[in-house]
């Protein structure tokens, strides 16, 4: 296809199996369910997505390991999908940019970035240490998909195309905005009905992306 010239990725779920937020609280001990119950709770609105940092944070200190080096360490090791290293060897012999649009963590993203390297990111959550390399805070966007168009945008601008030009591939809620912005949006292996419906194409698995692009 001639008239896509940048092929933009989610990260988890689609490069990755799994949850950057749910693979950090694992690996420091702590309680995925709980996790998730707090997050829903943010996401229903019965306590604030400030609320909700504050405590991911406390907990996550209070496992002892809550520092710089070993979180780095549990996501230098993180698995990308053999399908996401292939595809986008593809997509680079075929002469796209390539770049990842995520609402995780960015020393995770960043890492997955390197592991297939691509042409760049943009990371939607941080981490803040002290001078020791002690987590002090956790900085998450409510607005995923508003803010994952805005980046878009910034993207497009500096490589001078329009985002009619760009593929979006994606797996969850937080890309059906710039699903709809693209009008080019391949959503992989999803189970959320509101994404599939604002499409472009639907796939399995991210190999047959092959036939598309």
């Amino acid at each position: 296809m001639d008239k896509i010239k940048l092929v933009c990725f989610d990260v988890d779920g689609t490069l990755v199996e799994g949850n950057a937020w749910w693979i950090l609280t694992k690996s420091l001990g702590c309680s995925v369910q709980d996790a998730i119950d707090t997050f829903e709770k943010a996401g229903r609105g019965e306590i604030s997505f400030r609320t909700a940092e504050r405590i991911f944070t406390k907990r996550y200190r209070e496992s002892g390991n809550a520092n710089e080096l070993f979180i780095k360490n549990i996501f230098k090791n993180i698995h990308v999908k053999d399908e996401a290293k292939k595809i986008i060897s593809y997509l680079r012999e075929k002469n796209y940019k390539i770049y990842l649009i995520s609402g995780a963590i960015d020393i995770y993203v960043g890492f997955v970035a390197k592991q297939l390297n691509v042409d760049g990111f943009y990371a939607n959550s941080s981490l803040e240490f002290d001078e020791k390399g002690v987590l002090q805070k956790i900085n998450y966007h409510e607005n995923q998909g508003g803010l994952k168009i805005k980046q878009l945008r910034e993207l497009t601008e500096k490589l001078g195309i329009g985002m009619d030009q760009v593929a979006f591939i994606g797996d969850s809620e937080n890309d059906i905005e710039v699903f709809q912005a693209t009008r080019h949006g391949i959503a992989v292996s999803s189970s959320v009905e509101e994404l599939k419906k604002v499409a472009w194409k639907k796939v399995d698995s991210l190999i047959e992306i092959k036939n598309i692009l």
